[in-house]
């Protein structure tokens, strides 16, 4: 029998897992490190620790069921998206990788929008861009740190760079690729015309493929250091919430992922392209070529309660305040959250948004914290929502995914503030998996994804319905919600 590995690098750690064909997970392990804020605003982590990590968690779930290297058909890949790697002529990296949630790129972020709507791009770009993604962050290098963007021979995504020490291909694949806004969308390839007006490199932007399409074969040095064996193929895989999709079985139009991990996002496959005319979503090639993902996204979903856990409470593990806020009445007796930690994308495009708790009397406890925390990036996701369903895209089912999926309070939260049945799929760890599907379906394992998809991906039997009741309450908070950031948003840039 053959294995599939799906690897996922997310924001926090490196997950690996072995799958066999029938879709069940053998072995799994993952191994965390940090983000790296050298000044305020910014965030960078290191492609030799993520590549360090990946090493250790191969190694970890060949060793644990003892899995023969040489039954291992193909590797698919997921990854944190928009995230800038910078490598020389020797393949080395030049500085450490602005991450997604980065916020230097200000000026270079007005910069590109303007250079956008002055060239009437926008039926191809189908996006503004925003700080942390890397075209932005390219130019920040640019301007601001010659010397490394003169050393500069290609920029990767972060996945890619996974991929690049796997095979030692220097490549990219369309859904990460149309996610650092330097891609035309509409037509899935480069936005050289852009490129050039922005006096950035052209060559810096290696060739673009198919997430499906085979990227290269395990190295010697590769399977020197992970323990694989030399010659397995890799398939280019795609970016986390793509991946996530597949591993949800989320593969035909008209489903709506609602995916809570370090960031979160909202969700939908379209097979025409179509965005925002406010630009407040995006919108980013998927895994077909005639199909597109209509995205909304919080940068500060479990980011927050991770913020409230380890330097407000204190507390062990996300169980202790998960039990915590169940004690809790819907609505935190009128304590609300606004999870704006590190700005926000969608709906407000603002880097300066901060996080306010609005509303705290001598009658709240930590309980409230916790409980007002997960409702206010609940709101901030229904903000997306409601912005996706405004442009006619049908949105009666919702999958739950990452984190926000292993909770059952925050999955009736969701389902209440949401107004709308919320779904769980059986599947563990969704974007390695659907890495590991994607790869099967590259080396011919499987058909197509969507009979993969069909054989492999189960549903739990409760459905997570709407409380009436819930939803009221919800209701009335959500717009002091909306209202508490429009009144604050000329006050956030004095903080």
């Amino acid at each position: 029998m053959k294995y599939l590995i799906g690897i996922d690098l997310g924001t926090s750690s490196v997950k690996a897992i072995v799958m066999d064909v029938e879709g069940d997970v053998i072995a799994d392990a993952q191994e965390s490190y940090s983000i790296q804020v050298p000044e305020i605003g910014y965030a960078e982590q290191s492609p030799n620790v993520w590549w360090s990590a990946t090493v250790n968690v191969l190694r970890t779930i060949l060793e644990k069921e003892h899995v023969d290297p040489a039954l291992i058909g193909g590797i698919g890949l997921s990854g944190q998206m928009h995230g800038l790697v910078l490598v020389d002529h020797k393949g080395e990296v030049i500085r450490p990788a602005i991450i997604w949630s980065d916020q230097r790129s200000k000026t270079q972020v007005e910069k590109i929008n303007q250079l956008i709507q002055q060239e009437q791009v926008i039926d191809s770009m189908m996006n503004s861009v925003s700080t942390g993604f890397a075209i932005s962050s390219l130019l920040w290098v640019k301007e601001n740190e010659p010397e490394n963007y003169a050393k500069a021979d290609t920029i990767l995504l972060p996945k890619d760079y996974i991929r690049y020490r796997l095979t030692g291909e220097l490549a990219v694949e369309v859904t990460d690729a149309s996610s650092t806004l330097a891609f035309d969308v509409a037509k899935r390839k480069w936005a050289t015309s852009l490129i050039n007006k922005l006096g950035i490199k052209e060559n810096l932007f290696p060739p673009c493929y198919e997430p499906y399409e085979v990227a290269g074969e395990i190295t010697t040095c590769a399977a020197e250091e992970t323990g694989l064996q030399k010659g397995i193929p890799v398939v280019f895989g795609g970016g986390d919430q793509f991946m996530q999709a597949v591993g949800n079985g989320i593969v035909f139009p008209g489903i709506v992922s609602s995916n809570i991990g370090t960031g979160g996002q909202i969700a939908v496959m379209v097979e025409k392209p179509a965005y925002d005319p406010q630009l407040r979503t995006n919108t980013f090639c998927h895994i077909h070529p005639d199909t597109w993902n209509i995205q909304g996204s919080s940068l500060n979903s479990g980011l927050s309660l991770g913020w409230l856990k380890s330097n407000v409470l204190r507390a062990n593990d996300f169980q202790t305040l998960t039990k915590m806020a169940e004690t809790i009445a819907p609505g935190s007796e009128g304590l609300i959250f606004l999870p704006y930690l590190t700005g926000e994308r969608t709906p407000h495009l603002d880097p300066n948004a901060k996080g306010i708790f609005f509303g705290l009397t001598l009658k709240h406890r930590d309980d409230h914290l916790v409980r007002a925390v997960m409702e206010g990036v609940t709101y901030s996701l229904r903000d997306s929502l409601e912005i996706i369903e405004s442009l006619g895209i049908p949105a009666n089912r919702v999958i739950a995914s990452g984190g926000g999926a292993k909770s059952r309070l925050w999955l009736q939260i969701q389902a209440d503030i949401f107004n709308k049945p919320v779904y769980t799929t059986k599947t563990n760890e969704e974007a390695c998996v659907g890495a590991a599907i994607i790869a099967g379906v590259g080396v011919g394992i499987y058909p197509s994804l969507e009979e993969a998809c069909k054989k492999l991906i189960s549903f739990h039997s409760e459905i997570v319905e709407p409380i009436r009741e819930n939803v009221e309450i919800y209701s009335h908070y959500y717009e002091l919600f909306k209202e508490l950031y429009k009144r604050n948003q000329d006050l956030f840039v004095f903080v």
